[in-house]
């Protein structure tokens, strides 16, 4: 039989002054589970709370040991170390590289088969949205060109109208008159599309 054992076995068994129970004894008349929540509770004068009674002690906090650099090897400085409002911990360094990959894979997935160009600063533009060939009305286009040009269009719709009504043979005054545009706009949509008629120069 292991020691521990042995010194259970031979305590005697009593009638604990705390909890009533008849248990083994285990010192100052209570029984092994009350005199442990005595000495946790601090060993208080009035003897252990009785079961159930006294909440327990909430955990100690231990400090927080913050290493140099995260998993990712960025250095945790001021600058990049930041706190959750649970105090979670994180790198901003980390964060800022997984919303950028979310954000790109998301750009991806909703501009694929789309017209996207590069800007100056790196960022990548969707002309087939913000154009709205996407979304093209087909009785917009008509109303534009007839001259009852609706409140909203875009510029994919004004570029259809213009181009049609250049292919009719009107010209830039006309086309810009009828689709309520400017007449350098106008202009600037048929050049753009190989509709302008280039200058002759004169004989020399």
């Amino acid at each position: 039989m292991e020691p521990a054992m042995n010194d259970r076995a031979r305590r005697r068994t009593i009638v604990c002054a705390c909890c009533g129970e008849t248990a083994a004894h285990r010192g100052h008349g209570y029984c092994v589970a009350c005199y442990t929540r005595w000495v946790y509770h601090g060993r208080p004068a009035d003897g252990p709370p009785k079961p159930g009674e006294a909440p327990r002690k909430p955990p100690a906090k231990r400090d927080q040991v913050i290493p140099a650099f995260c998993l990712h090897g960025h250095r945790l400085n001021a600058d990049n170390l930041r706190f959750t409002p649970d105090g979670v911990r994180y790198c901003r360094a980390c964060r800022y590289v997984t919303e950028k990959t979310y954000n790109e894979r998301q750009f991806t997935y909703r501009h694929d088969g789309h017209d996207v160009i590069p800007t100056r600063d790196g960022r990548r533009y969707c002309r087939t949205c913000n154009r709205g060939d996407h979304d093209i009305d087909e009785m917009a286009i008509e109303r534009t060109a007839s001259g009852d040009r609706p409140e909203r269009v875009n510029a994919a719709e004004l570029e259809a109208a213009v181009i049609q009504l250049r292919l009719y043979g009107l010209t830039y005054a006309l086309i810009a008159e009828r689709t309520g545009c400017t007449l350098r706009h106008a202009w600037w949509i048929c050049d753009r599309n190989g509709l302008t008629t280039p200058r002759r120069r004169p004989a020399a």
